[in-house]
């Protein structure tokens, strides 16, 4: 294996010399430290710079995921000594060249308790036939990486702040790679999506990157009100902390848990709504309390947006066009129907009902909407889907698109509509909802990353053009933040920017790329009714 050294802040590194599936070399450099390891008394604290090493570190193999239970073998896995970096570039700085190159920073999804910026899923080769950098990483997960006090004593958000501290690290070294420090995008889905959108709102992350893609989920009003501390303090309990105790004292007592222990019992944190509600990553992002010393974000997402307090950079925002297909496999027992079809008032967001009887009214009207007369089961599993779907992912997505493109300082906003279906649909055969048509939630990750297990697809195949115009589009908007410039054979359409009262998109399918407006009309004229009555409007 041929092997290529690069020198960071930190000290040298050896990478390896790989091949993409078309045979264009690359320099691959994976496992570098960005972070000193986050064990005993740096648990649960935001993140300190690497230290130094001395000597050449080996960088030809993955680091440490964070602790967390695998998706597919339900076995605990990973290291609390787990904050590493992946960086891949098609060409390393050299007297010749002189050119930088764009470079994309992805953060993984995974509902801030599962996965890692590992090849098995994030192959780097689509994107670096574009001629970007890319760089993935991990970060701290699930209650390692979430868990707050609700005070000074443990602010949460550990995971985002170990994000920020990747990116500075990406700044000060990527140069060393080709990387363009001056032209760094921030790319992910779903959790990776909403950690992205808060980096743009949180001025943590101001100067660290230049250009964000949202893929469907965002931080929207309302959307880091869980109560997380209630739950870090019920799973202390739960593990034996004694009730009345303090933070200080839930801090040192969880210090001393070993790690493996807080992920196996992590789902005793939940509250009945919870269980109700099938909640499967109960330790988020959370509003830290105002005036604390290295906060990364203290008001409402909402708030931020409409009084412009953010770092204006190009955005682009977008969903699948099933969504809520992911609530498949969660509901697959009668009983939970039933828990569900019987407490439906836990569906009605906060944000379209405050009180009881506002709740049970918007409930029914929800319910009504939705199902006709149909109670939630087996049958209705698609109408529940986009119920959630459309509020959690799609409502959220377009509202939060307006409130953007309605900033006078905005910088341009772009929205696309992911209607997708071939074999790369892979997370719709994972959610156990192959039956039912359409995009699923993260179907779009396999047109855009090489999942390490599957074989390329031929580029004259459906897959292989539908990967060529994503990664265009993606790698175009990181180059210039157009994501269609302009002459262009693969990508024969121009994707207008939304404007505050015209929220036009951009449509992918199979066989094309079309701009459409008013996505799912009908629908998100309910959502925006119901919110209406809300506020008395």
């Amino acid at each position: 294996m041929a092997s290529v050294t690069a020198t960071v802040r930190q000290g040298a590194l050896r990478g390896k010399v790989a091949t993409t599936h078309t045979g264009k070399t690359y320099y691959s450099f994976q496992g570098i430290p960005y972070a000193k390891p986050p064990v005993g008394p740096l648990r649960f604290k935001p993140p300190e710079p690497a230290e130094p090493w001395t000597g050449v570190r080996d960088a030809t193999k993955e680091g440490n995921v964070a602790p967390q239970f695998s998706d597919t073998t339900q076995q605990y896995m990973g290291d609390e000594d787990c904050l590493f970096l992946n960086v891949y570039t098609p060409q390393m700085p050299s007297d010749s060249s002189s050119s930088l190159t764009p470079v994309m920073v992805w953060i993984h999804g995974g509902g801030y308790t599962v996965g890692s910026g590992n090849t098995d899923m994030y192959g780097p080769d689509y994107l670096l036939e574009h001629g970007v950098v890319v760089v993935t990483l991990n970060y701290r997960l699930g209650v390692l990486g979430f868990m707050s006090t609700g005070d000074s004593v443990v602010t949460g958000n550990m995971g985002l702040k170990d994000q920020v501290m990747a990116l500075r690290w990406v700044k000060e070294n990527i140069s060393v790679f080709g990387g363009d420090t001056d032209n760094i995008t921030i790319f992910g889905e779903s959790a990776g999506s909403r950690a992205c959108h808060l980096h743009v709102l949180s001025p943590m992350a101001k100067g660290l990157f230049h250009r964000a893609i949202c893929q469907s989920s965002v931080a929207s009003r309302g959307s880091l009100d869980a109560p997380v501390a209630e739950r870090t303090f019920r799973l202390a309990h739960h593990l034996g902390l004694k009730q009345g105790a303090s933070s200080e004292e839930l801090l040192a007592f969880m210090k001393e848990v070993p790690a493996r222990k807080l992920v196996e019992e992590m789902m005793h944190c939940r509250s009945q709504k919870d269980k109700t509600l099938q909640e499967m990553f109960p330790f988020r992002p959370t509003l830290e309390p105002a005036g604390t010393e290295g906060t990364l974000i203290s008001e409402d997402p909402a708030d931020i947006m409409s009084s412009g307090k953010f770092t204006p950079v190009p955005i682009i925002f977008g969903v699948t066009s099933q969504e809520g297909l992911i609530y498949a496999g969660v509901l697959g027992k009668k009983d939970a129907w039933r828990d569900l079809d019987a407490n439906f008032d836990v569906l009605v967001p906060p944000t379209a009902a405050a009180t009881p009887d506002e709740r049970r009214v918007a409930a029914q009207e929800i319910r009504r909407f939705y199902l006709g007369d149909r109670p939630l089961g087996d049958d209705t599993f698609l109408q529940y889907a986009q119920l959630r779907g459309d509020y959690y992912f799609v409502y959220t997505a377009l509202e939060v698109t307006r409130l953007h493109a309605s900033v006078p300082a905005a910088q341009p906003v772009y929205f696309y509509f992911f209607d997708v279906e071939t074999k790369l649909n892979i997370f719709k055969v994972m959610f156990g909802a192959s039956k039912y048509k359409g995009a699923a939630h993260a179907d779009d990750i396999p047109y855009l990353f090489r999942f390490g297990l599957l074989n390329p697809s031929p580029p004259n195949s459906v897959e292989g053009r539908v990967i060529a115009r994503m990664t265009k589009l993606w790698t175009n908007f990181a180059k210039t933040g157009k994501p269609t410039p302009g002459g262009d054979d693969i990508i024969p359409v121009s994707w207008p920017a939304v404007s505050a009262d015209h929220c036009q998109y951009l449509e992918i399918t199979n066989d094309e790329l079309a701009i459409k407006e008013n996505l799912f009309k009908e629908r998100m004229d309910f959502w925006n009714a119901l919110h209406k009555k809300k506020a008395g409007v």
